[in-house]
């Protein structure tokens, strides 16, 4: 048996993990990258943390299971009747493919904002922001606001983390007086909707305490590179990052003769997780309940593993069945805020329980030890060095 696997994200590296162990056959994880990046933990890197938390190389995922080859190359389009995946000049035959090739960045259209706006999804995205950040505080000591747009968990998130390391820099380079501030903007009628009305209110009140402007029911219309108009008014900014909107994968709308797609453009899967014969999509991808986060992709990927895993024994398979998961986030420095099936913590519990989730994540991708060592990476910050 051949599989290939597209993608190094949670989905794609656990099948590949899953696949290996059960010895499925050949199993090759085709990546356009050679690293692991864990999503969840950019927002810490990007204000100061150490880069280790976030960044994971493939080969060291893959250390212990021989039967796995890494490929760093593109897909750019698939043969289901041949059953070829294909990336530029290469060809990558299949019995079976996995794809779970993430999502995208999408800006709604808002005038300027893909020109202009920073982003923290890619590692150079991470590291242009961190600098931007430093230059504007320490070198320019610069008083003005720092807009993040966008207050799902990954805004809020990076909105706590960035005040926090704003604060520090202004403590650590004696910038007396300086009034450097954070400012969160959503168009929705409240921060992170798709939670609780209850995470809306305590995270808010979480917020607000810490010094952090919120504005919600404000649209973005328009950034420039010197300034950002909100509802009509114009504000001078050079800082503002884009958290808000993604979209499924090029991919799939590019192949949309090839798979059925919903009209989010995510695909359409069966109840085994299988798009079209002999291939499966995962995660971000699928149109399945509680696609988009890292435990549903775990979940996911491990069920596809093992039902390959049924069919080439002609073993008995089972139906793939979604499971709710804990959500939550942290919001500054030893806050958090988790909740699952209308039972909530928030607080230092809740930001105990959120580094628990994190946990977890690395240790279903690496060995406890080596997990243990990455999640340790946050607790180091530049500052302090």
């Amino acid at each position: 048996m051949n599989v290939v696997v597209v993608g190094g994200g949670f989905a794609g590296v656990k099948a590949a993990l899953e696949l290996s162990k059960r010895q499925v056959g050949k199993v090759t994880l085709i990546s356009d990258e050679s690293y692991f990046l864990h999503h969840a933990t950019l927002y810490a890197t990007a204000t100061g943390k150490d880069m280790a938390e976030s960044v994971i190389p493939l080969k060291d995922i893959f250390v212990n299971s021989p039967n796995v080859t890494v490929v760093k190359d593109k897909i750019t389009s698939i043969d289901p009747t041949r059953r070829l995946l294909i990336a530029g000049k290469n060809q990558y035959h299949y019995d079976k493919a996995v794809m779970a090739l993430g999502s995208v960045t999408t800006f709604f259209g808002i005038k300027g904002m893909e020109e202009h706006a920073f982003g923290i999804k890619q590692v150079d995205e991470v590291q242009k922001f961190h600098d931007h950040i430093h230059e504007e505080v320490v070198n320019k000591k610069l008083d003005k606001e720092f807009f993040v747009i966008g207050a799902g968990p990954t805004g809020i998130e990076l909105a706590g983390a960035l005040h926090e390391y704003i604060q520090s820099l202004i403590v650590l380079h004696r910038l007396k007086g300086s009034k450097a501030r954070v400012t969160l903007v959503e168009a929705a009628p409240r921060i992170v909707p798709r939670m609780s009305e209850t995470a809306s209110k305590i995270v808010s009140k979480r917020l607000k305490k810490m010094g952090i402007k919120v504005l919600i029911n404000h649209k973005v219309e328009e950034l420039t590179g010197d300034s950002i108009i909100i509802d009509g008014k114009k504000i001078e900014t050079k800082t503002a990052v884009w958290t808000s909107g993604v979209a499924n994968n090029p991919f799939f709308p590019t192949h949309e003769a090839d798979f059925h797609l919903a009209p989010n453009k995510r695909v359409n899967v069966n109840e085994y997780l299988e798009a079209i014969p002999n291939v499966f999509v995962l995660g971000d991808n699928n149109t399945v309940k509680f696609s988009g986060m890292a435990w549903p992709a775990i979940h996911q990927a491990k069920f596809v593993a093992r039902h390959i895993a049924r069919l080439i024994t002609k073993r008995p398979t089972s139906k793939f069945h979604p499971r709710s998961v804990m959500s939550g986030l942290p919001v500054g420095h030893r806050w958090g805020y988790v909740e699952w099936h209308g039972v909530y913590v928030s607080g230092v519990v809740g930001f105990w329980v959120r580094r628990w989730m994190e946990l977890y994540g690395y240790t279903q991708l690496v060995p406890f030890k080596t997990a243990v060592a990455v999640w340790r990476a946050h607790d180091i910050s530049e500052v302090d060095v």
